[in-house]
Formats: structure tokens, sequence, C-alpha cells
């Protein structure tokens, strides 16, 4: 991405009155917080259920679709609150090496939910065997360490900064 788009970006009067408001930024990041929260909260369940650790009295089909709507939830919420972060501040968080490595661990959970989308997250015979079968195992296990990863990455960004001409308005 060239930065001179990031400059432009971070610039709009919508991403600058952001980013100099004193209760708005605070209060979007706050929902973006809690939003991750939720999200969290829904990966972890299905994927303990996944692993055979939790939930155990419930289908795995079950707890993934009863989970599906809250995560999508999340997720949207999650999604549109950090991107306004990132618009109001593009430029440093261009630089940040934290959320350079976010961005790449976004891109491979999204290479596991391709991967793993029909083979687990849609298969309804996971629960035809009284433990979950390998790859639904190697599916959690693998959500659980990119998730955990994101997560870490992400709050790490708020401790670095990242080089920047400030080009800000």
């Amino acid at each position: 991405m060239p930065i001179s788009f990031l400059i432009w970006l971070q610039n709009l009067e919508p991403f600058s009155d952001l980013r100099s408001s004193a209760y708005v930024y605070p209060v979007v990041l706050a929902l973006h917080l809690s939003a991750i929260s939720l999200f969290g909260a829904m990966i972890v369940a299905t994927d303990l259920r996944l692993l055979g650790w939790a939930l155990r009295n419930g289908s795995i089909a079950d707890v993934i679709r009863r989970s599906r709507w809250p995560k999508r939830i999340g997720f949207l919420l999650a999604a549109t609150c950090g991107f306004l972060l990132f618009s109001s501040k593009a430029e440093e968080y261009f630089y940040n090496p934290f959320f350079r490595i976010k961005i790449l661990l976004f891109v491979l959970v999204s290479v596991h939910a391709l991967v793993f989308r029909n083979g687990v997250y849609r298969d309804v015979d996971l629960d035809l065997t009284p433990e979950p079968p390998p790859r639904a195992k190697v599916a959690a296990g693998l959500s659980l360490f990119l998730w955990l990863s994101i997560l870490c990455a992400g709050r790490y960004i708020g401790y670095v900064e990242g080089r920047s001409g400030m080009h800000f308005k």
C-alpha cells in the first residue's frame, strides 16, 4: 500500500476527527475490545468443543451452529472498529511491526478457514464418533493458536511506536 494513500486516508475529515476526539476514539476502542471479547469467546467455545475438552453435553454441530451468529456479529463489529482505528492513524500503523504481523496472521487464519470450512466447520458427521476426528482437533488447535497470536500482536501494537512522519492535520 503506498504511503501516500495511507496519509491521504488518515487525513480524511472523519478519521482526522476520530483521531483528535477525546471521547469518540476511546469509545471506538472500547467497542473494538468488547467485540473482540464476544468473538473470541465464541471461537474458544467452538474450538474447545472440537478438541473434546468442553461442552461435551452438546453436539459439535450444535455448538458450531449456535455460536455462528454471535461470532459473525462480534467479528463484524471488531473489524469495523478496527478499520476506524487503523484509518485514524494509518501511517503509524503501517510502520508498526506488530500491525504487520497481525495482518499476516489474518491472512493465515483466512487460509485456515478456507482449508477447514467444509471438512470441519460445516461437517455434520463430526458427531458420529465419541471423540472428535483428528482433522477437527487439528483445525481447533490451529485456530486457537492463530487467534491467540492475533490477539497478542494486536495488544502489542499499542506498546510499540511505528516510525511515522506524523502527517496529521
